[in-house]
């Protein structure tokens, strides 16, 4: 059997995500094990792609560690995509199985560090990451060094590893059902979902004034224009306290230099009380004092008379409405243009998170999107 492990280093633009076309990949080193041999080839531009691809598509298995993010940039730049047959091993995932999943997102420096294994060269981050020089501008030699010491000691790391599952053959077997999932999740990244912006943001601009309508209500209701983003003011109207409002009051007139003539101001502050309309659920206090949680859960628990039931109702309509305009229609525009992924979401699914085993998604979650925001998602075919 022939096995490689990999790595690659590149620019770190949103984490080095690899849908943002700005990223670039700057090196490869590809460490192939055979039964009598061991050679490491390390590549950057301009890139030997015949030689990339034979080496990886001549072996058996492919090791990493976070070996998904890896993939994707063999993808991207050299159209390889593994053979069904070749077996996948991340090294990541397995820390995470040897955890009990309590671990989220293993990362390479400790997790050889408990085997008693070399280091990560620390230098690179000191000496440019940290300093604001990305991936790209780094000295050659110096970061092929290090892309050749992350991928030694992933190797020896999975070594490690596979004496471990000698003693629990059962949770060997568990890992290799995973490793079977995450073909399949790169897959499910690679293709993303196509997301309509423009109705977004139009779905968007009629739900702002749905929300600034329910705003009207509530300010009418209580006769006072409250901040209703303001955890704060709604605590206050609901439990008692007070809110501050600066002024601005006329003083005069400018009698000289470049506002000559125009109305001068000062600041005045004007507080306003609140007397307790409701009380308060035990243990909801935050520990500044004198503010209490206005989250969903806990004004679902309240014990309202008639008028304060119907601010809350109104003030959890409003709260819902605005976490759909936040998070997705608006919230998913905005990702698209932060992470320069142009009309495709490319959310991330994780295997080493959920202490169930189970996967999740993040960045945005394409597990669990408002049934809106799936109509959104458009088929390409």
């Amino acid at each position: 059997m022939v096995a490689a492990v990999l790595d690659v280093e590149t620019t770190t633009k949103n984490k080095g995500n690899v849908y943002d076309e700005d990223n670039k990949l700057c090196s490869i080193v590809i460490k192939v094990i055979s039964e009598n041999s061991e050679n490491s080839y390390s590549f950057s531009r301009p890139w030997d792609v015949g030689l990339i691809n034979d080496l990886l598509l001549k072996s058996d298995q492919l090791i990493g560690f976070n070996i998904k993010f890896d993939l994707a940039w063999l993808r991207r730049e050299f159209g390889f995509i593994p053979r069904h047959s070749t077996y996948i091993y991340d090294c990541q995932y397995a820390e995470f199985l040897f955890s009990r999943q309590t671990w989220k997102y293993p990362d390479l420096e400790t997790s050889c560090s408990k085997y008693g294994l070399g280091h990560k060269i620390d230098v690179i981050k000191e000496k440019y990451w940290n300093n604001g020089i990305d991936t790209d501008q780094i000295p050659l030699e110096e970061l092929l060094e290090y892309n050749k010491q992350d991928v030694e000691i992933t190797y020896q790391l999975y070594k490690a590893q596979l004496e471990r599952f000698k003693e629990n053959p059962q949770q060997y077997k568990l890992f290799k059902v995973h490793m079977l999932d995450l073909p399949c999740l790169l897959e499910m990244e690679w293709n993303g979902l196509l997301y309509n912006k423009k109705k977004s943001l139009e779905l968007s601009n009629s739900l702002d004034k749905e929300i600034k309508d329910l705003e009207t209500k509530l300010n009418l209701l209580i006769n006072f224009e409250l901040d209703w983003n303001s955890n704060d003011e709604k605590s206050a109207l609901l439990y008692g306290g007070t809110i501050e409002r600066v002024y601005k009051i006329p003083i005069g007139t400018f009698k000289s230099g470049q506002k000559l003539g125009q109305t001068r101001y000062k600041n005045e502050t004007q507080v306003y009380t609140f007397n307790r309309q409701v009380e308060p659920l035990n243990g909801t206090e935050y520990k500044k004092g004198g503010v209490w949680s206005v989250d969903e859960p806990t004004l679902r628990s309240l014990k309202p008379n008639t008028k304060v039931r119907k601010i809350i109702t109104l003030i959890l309509e409003r709260a819902k409405l605005e976490k759909l305009n936040g998070t997705y229609l608006k919230g998913l525009p905005k990702k698209l243009e932060q992470k320069n992924w142009g009309s495709i979401l490319h959310p991330t699914y994780n295997q080493c998170v959920a202490v169930t085993g189970r996967i999740a998604s993040s960045d945005p979650n394409g597990q669990n999107m408002s049934p809106l925001a799936k109509q959104l998602c458009e088929s390409r075919f």
